[in-house]
């Protein structure tokens, strides 16, 4: 399960005079986990009462807090999937941290060995006081079970509910009684009750022993979050260098980004999105034309390398030089937890304050008597004009449009673009109209309709249809979002959520296509449009719940020829991450 909100987090202050950082290490993490216990070395501060003192040896013995947690939070480690545990001068990185499984040991997995194959700082420190002499104090107590050990950096683990029992706690105690160094105790412990290499997942963390002045350097903090996707930072010292949570509060705590996929170095729209969009986290996806520009940008930056190593499976299901790559920032997006994604392409220039349609009232809804609605002549005053992905049989038809008030309010934002609308490749060689939109409309669907939209200028507002957002893989890229539209229609309609179109937000200066090799893309979606409606609703009766009505709807898609059983192994995939 890719989820630690019902885990427990334990923080450590290895020196007392550092706890004054609890609220803002409580603000970072507070959305991302079911509990925050705070342990601190002494001596007490008075005024943080809701920290736990003890004498941890300024960090070295922290193994000592683990008894006082089992004899007092017992009822929350049963209700919890697991324990994460940290120094306070560790940086969990929660932007990835939920692409992680909860059920497996997040931590240094290493063969256990018998004392005698160890040597160095951590076990011959104090001439072996607290490292090899104390191990064997602890090998002659008949509460030892151990004889083999293994060291390495002990500043945090993370275990799942089935790791936290009474047996794991004791040793905890044990090793506390005995005072045997953390990064002895902590390691002996995990590899020991579990040997299974399999059960350990890979991460990448980044610790700057003799060069921590690298963290007081905010591009260099930015990068190894945002670009290596390092799990672990540490030492970040937040007394010496109180700026850095400023900067961790602007890589952390956004609630708005940005997706977009792109094989061209930097547009202006992403430079734009870059500069301007100051609420937005930017997510750039590459493929495997994509240049590295990115990596001196201030944006979360997923290239292959970093797709891999977050989401090995997925990434790997995917087709390389296809859209459907965008997948991976939006699956970034969700697990990151943000509640508004905005997806856009990177030749659509946003206008200042772009976002200002999701501040529209007085809603109204429109609907049609044909099934599938035309709302482009909406938006022109019936010009001779239809979206990529209408059905060709349709766009001689006149419509009737009937408006109506409501107080329905949408979990889709549509924006149309100026300048360069979405329209199919037929129509683009045909007809070359210039086209005048109507300003500051808006207008709800009636979801008895089916009204196709892209990804082009897109805001999703309900996090409970963000698993919807996946493309399909195994049709065309003229196709695969249009796809994904009509999928979604149904989705609204069945989990009584509405879609909203608006006047230009945006201006597209459009790259550089080849119409006819886009009129071949879209053939598909010329074929299959003409009659998907008629089989893609087929046993959605009554099912409302959007994961079950994915699997539904991507079945019937593939018995009637529209996808391959590949994109059947992506959407498993996808939906095991929920």
């Amino acid at each position: 399960m890719y989820n630690f909100k019902n885990c427990i987090l334990i923080v450590v202050f290895n020196y007392s005079n550092c706890v004054c950082n609890k609220e803002f290490i409580k603000n970072i993490y507070r959305k991302h986990f079911k509990q925050i216990v705070f342990y601190s070395d002494i001596p007490e501060i008075q005024k943080y009462n809701d920290v736990h003192y003890m004498d941890i040896h300024q960090g070295y013995y922290t193994q000592k807090v683990f008894k006082h947690f089992y004899d007092n939070y017992t009822s929350l480690i049963e209700e919890s999937d697991g324990l994460f545990y940290t120094m306070d001068d560790n940086i969990i990185n929660i932007n990835i941290l939920n692409l992680f499984d909860n059920q497996k040991i997040i931590y240094y997995y290493n063969e256990v060995k018998t004392l005698d194959n160890y040597s160095g700082w951590q076990w011959d420190r104090e001439n072996g006081k607290y490292g090899k002499n104390a191990i064997i104090n602890m090998m002659n107590d008949n509460e030892n079970k151990l004889d083999r050990f293994s060291g390495d950096f002990s500043d945090w683990f993370y275990l799942p509910k089935k790791y936290l029992t009474k047996e794991l706690f004791q040793l905890f105690d044990l090793f506390a009684k005995y005072c045997v160094f953390l990064e002895i105790a902590i390691p002996s412990i995990i590899n020991n009750i579990e040997k299974d290499k399999t059960q350990y997942q890979s991460f990448t963390h980044e610790m700057l022993w003799n060069d921590r002045s690298n963290f007081c350097n905010k591009d260099y903090l930015y990068n190894s979050l945002n670009h290596q996707h390092n799990l672990i930072l540490h030492p970040i010292k937040f007394n010496q260098n109180p700026e850095t949570k400023q900067w961790l509060e602007e890589l952390f705590c956004k609630q708005k980004c940005v997706i977009i996929t792109t094989i061209n170095g930097p547009t202006e729209t992403i430079l734009k999105h870059i500069r301007d969009s100051k609420d937005y986290d930017i997510i750039i996806v590459g493929d495997n034309k994509t240049p590295d520009h990115y990596k001196s940008l201030e944006c979360v930056y997923l290239d292959i390398e970093s797709q891999k190593k977050l989401f090995p499976e997925l990434s790997d299901l995917l087709p390389y030089n296809h859209y459907c790559r965008k997948n991976l920032g939006y699956m970034y997006a969700i697990k990151k937890g943000y509640e508004i994604i905005y997806e856009t392409d990177d030749d659509n220039i946003p206008y200042d304050n772009f976002d200002n349609i999701l501040l529209q009232s007085n809603n109204t809804m429109i609907s049609e008597e044909n099934r599938w609605i035309n709302i482009f002549k909406y938006f022109t005053n019936n010009t001779n004009i239809w979206p990529r992905g209408y059905p060709l049989s349709l766009v001689k038809s006149e419509p009737i449009f009937s408006i109506e008030p409501t107080d329905k309010m949408p979990s889709i934002v549509n924006g149309l673009v100026e300048n360069d609308p979405d329209v199919d490749a037929i129509f683009r060689l045909v007809c070359r109209e210039n086209i005048e939109w109507i300003k500051d409309k808006h207008v709800l669907i009636d979801n008895k309709n089916i009204c196709v939209f892209n990804t082009q200028n897109t805001f999703w507002l309900n996090s409970e249809l963000f698993m919807c957002l996946l493309i399909p893989c195994t049709v065309s890229f003229r196709y695969c979002d249009i796809l994904r539209g009509i999928i979604n229609n149904i989705v609204l309609k069945k989990t009584d959520n509405y879609m909203m179109y608006c006047s230009p937000n945006v201006i597209q200066i459009r790259n550089e296509h080849n119409l006819m090799q886009d009129f071949k893309s879209e053939t598909e979606m010329y074929i299959h449009n003409e009659n998907i409606l008629e089989y893609i609703e087929n046993n959605t009766d009554n099912v409302a719940n959007s994961s079950d009505l994915m699997h539904i709807i991507y079945t019937n898609l593939l018995n009637n020829g529209v996808i391959k059983p590949q994109d059947i192994d992506v959407l498993n995939k996808w939906l095991s991450y929920f």
